[in-house]
């Protein structure tokens, strides 16, 4: 029988894997947790380690009992953790000097990047005497510091590690010593196809042999799809950070062209960010203040509520300044897996999941003209609708279920560990 995210048991005995994250649990990365549950649910333990606290009360419910395990580091130059580090130099003083020895290398080859080193390690060696010994692998979430980390903690500690590359890792500078990273991981994973092509690019020569693609999924058990609602008043929905990538003031004028053209449209905005006030003006601008909902940061639970309200999920994306762009959003997955007809920008990975006319509909990054009219045809369509609700939660239940995807990842910590 199938195990569940909502029927974990609690943790398993069979052999560990440190997932290393930068903060946990995470409102907004529901993908991890649902990873590690996945992970725990083929025999592993998981054992979380945190570079941060939470930045939100809100937690998942399926976080609460990984919650309850997961350690956190300490601040990098306290006096536990300066304790930690000379507990772990008797503890492994091969490693631990072996692990220093690499600082040094990397620091005078790229000076800049002296600080993040000096933490890492630091923060290396406190995990290193915190970790209980059933650890048998060490994984990371982001290429950028968590996988600083854990190439520091792995050679300490004398195991193998992993790094999973996502999306800001890969397409922004954030992450430093991408190359020795990969060189000394055992294996690589990338969630998306669009991704995973662009490490290859860049590192052929350490990446071409140790690189998978493992798509992130959903449990469909949870995310199960709803009744199509009867004609009334649109709403639509949208979740994601309120940063420049996720393309929220794109959305708010193409509603604005909406209303314009006489649609009484109702919008949900899930989650928060820096621009959020700048969002809500841009919104009383456009005369839309009482068409606009910013619901904040909810739970899992209240957010697959208001995907079964949703008449249409919309996510605008763009490619910000920086360079930094979503990959394949967890929540066009989510919604998919619900069977709400989704509107998304034609940019990076999304085409993956979103394929035009047949699971969604996709529009032109940064045009709101664009995206109105395909948000339009998506609201008065009836037989559109239908389709792309059924050829999307079919897509996901073929390529996209978490249980099935993470049997993946389980072979290769498998493997990892007999080597």
């Amino acid at each position: 029988m199938r195990k569940s995210a909502a029927s974990r048991a609690g943790p398993s005995t069979g052999p560990g894997v440190a997932y290393i994250v930068g903060e946990f649990p995470s409102i907004s990365e529901t993908f991890v947790l649902r990873e590690m549950l996945a992970v725990e649910g083929l025999g592993f333990r998981v054992i979380p380690l945190a570079l941060s606290k939470p930045q939100h009360e809100v937690v998942h419910r399926q976080a609460r009992e990984l919650a309850e395990v997961t350690i956190r580091r300490a601040a990098p130059l306290s006096g536990r953790s300066l304790l930690a580090q000379f507990a772990a130099l008797v503890r492994y003083p091969i490693g631990y000097l072996s692990a220093a020895a690499l600082l040094l290398r990397f620091a005078l080859q790229q000076p800049r990047h002296t600080r993040e080193l000096v933490s890492s390690l630091l923060t290396a060696g406190y995990f290193a005497v915190r970790m209980p010994r059933q650890v048998r692998h060490i994984h990371c979430q982001f290429g950028s510091m968590p996988a600083t980390v854990g190439m520091l903690l792995a050679e300490i500690v004398g195991l193998g590690y992993s790094v999973s590359f996502h999306a800001r890792d890969i397409f922004t500078r954030e992450a430093i010593l991408v190359a020795e990273k990969i060189a000394e991981a055992e294996f690589v994973t990338v969630c998306t196809d669009y991704g995973l092509n662009k490490l290859l690019r860049q590192y052929q020569l350490v990446a071409s042999d140790k690189i998978y693609l493992v798509y992130h999924g959903v449990d469909t058990s949870i995310f199960r799809p709803v009744p199509l609602r009867a004609p009334g008043r649109p709403s639509l929905l949208s979740v994601g950070r309120l940063v420049e990538k996720k393309g929220f003031p794109i959305l708010l004028r193409a509603c604005a062209l909406l209303r314009q053209r006489g649609v009484d449209l109702r919008l949900r905005i899930v989650g928060e960010g820096p621009d959020q006030v700048d969002l809500q003006r841009q919104a009383t601008g456009l005369g839309l203040a009482e068409y606009v909902e910013f619901v904040g940061i909810l739970s899992l639970e209240r957010v697959i509520q208001l995907y079964a309200e949703a008449d249409v999920f919309v996510l605008a994306s763009v490619v910000a300044e920086d360079g930094d762009r979503d990959g394949l959003p967890n929540v066009l997955v989510e919604a998919l897996a619900m069977g709400i007809p989704t509107v998304a920008s034609d940019l990076s990975a999304i085409p993956e999941l979103i394929e035009h006319e047949k699971t969604g509909l996709l529009a032109k990054p940064g045009d709101p003209e664009d995206l109105a009219d395909k948000l339009e045809r998506v609201i008065y369509d009836e037989e559109l609708r239908g389709r792309l609700a059924a050829q999307g939660r079919e897509k996901v239940l073929r390529e996209f279920d978490a249980q099935r995807n993470v049997q993946v990842l389980g072979a290769l910590f498998r493997e990892a560990m007999r080597r």
